[in-house]
């Protein structure tokens, strides 16, 4: 019979789910011995992992023994399955999907290399280490081929180095969700550092010219900050696309990233004026 990690009382969440979890997948399944969608579930997840052959593990949490658990995580319903990787969960659902379900979502939601390279390139990126990023996603995403996920990210990374080839990458996409926030960032990037640099000597155009080099320096603080200036004093400045790169930063580095967090309040008083 094949290892099912059984939680009880006093089991440490921290070491057999968060810890194991930086060495291979963890799925957790929530659920209770009086579930029925429960008992259908759970010999499936336990199939699979025994197909898997050691390459992902499988949790079991009762949740009547383990109420204080449960509730930590949210648990209204069970059965509840999340996966964690790297000490993150990664994927979610809820019920007895059927086997075949269950299998598609684990294909999607198991990390792969290329799963892998992503994460740590977006990292990179969000650092602002766009160099390091491009390097990363280069062996992955050769012209305009890979998943919508990819095309996009790579893009992003390679819109400081060579914006032509990045918006050429970013119009190969389709129309799909989850890539705008990327498609924007690379659209108004490529227009910033494919205009040639202005002359004029105005304390405004030298904000912008501050701006622009920083940004392309992956400083993306100092960049927001001298473009926020430069909006204090002339809000549509540059037709509207200094507004634009602003908000197209922000967007891609999400609510919780430190710049955004420093400095949105002071954009929307800029753009507010």
């Amino acid at each position: 019979m094949h290892d099912v990690c059984m939680t009880t009382a006093g089991t440490d969440f921290e070491v057999d789910v968060i810890e194991r979890s930086r060495n291979l997948p963890v799925l957790v399944d929530f659920w209770a011995p009086w579930c029925g969608p429960c008992k259908v579930l759970g010999p499936v997840l336990e199939k699979l992992e025994a197909e898997a052959a050691g390459a992902w593990k499988l949790v079991k949490i009762d949740t009547d023994q383990q109420e204080d658990l449960a509730a930590a995580h949210g648990i209204r319903g069970i059965p509840d399955v999340r996966l964690f990787h790297l000490g993150k969960e990664v994927g979610r659902f809820t019920g007895a999907l059927p086997e075949i379900q269950v299998r598609q979502w684990l294909a999607a939601n198991l990390p792969t290399p290329e799963r892998e390279a992503m994460a740590r390139a977006r990292e990179l990126l969000l650092e602002g280490q766009t160099t390091e990023a491009l390097a990363t996603l280069k062996p992955l995403a050769s012209g305009v081929t890979g998943s919508p996920e990819l095309i996009a990210l790579t893009a992003s990374a390679e819109v400081f180095s060579h914006p032509e080839g990045a918006s050429a990458r970013i119009q190969s996409l389709p129309t799909v969700n989850g890539v705008e926030d990327e498609s924007a960032f690379v659209s108004e990037f490529a227009r910033l550092f494919a205009r040639p640099p202005t002359q004029d000597q105005s304390p405004l155009d030298q904000l912008y010219r501050e701006g622009v080099e920083a940004l392309r320096r992956g400083d993306y603080e100092s960049g927001a900050r001298s473009f926020i200036d430069l909006l204090l004093e002339k809000p549509g400045y540059d037709d509207g696309h200094v507004k634009a790169t602003c908000l197209a930063l922000f967007r891609f580095l999400g609510l919780r990233h430190p710049v955004t967090e420093k400095l949105s309040r002071s954009f929307g008083m800029a753009v507010n004026v």
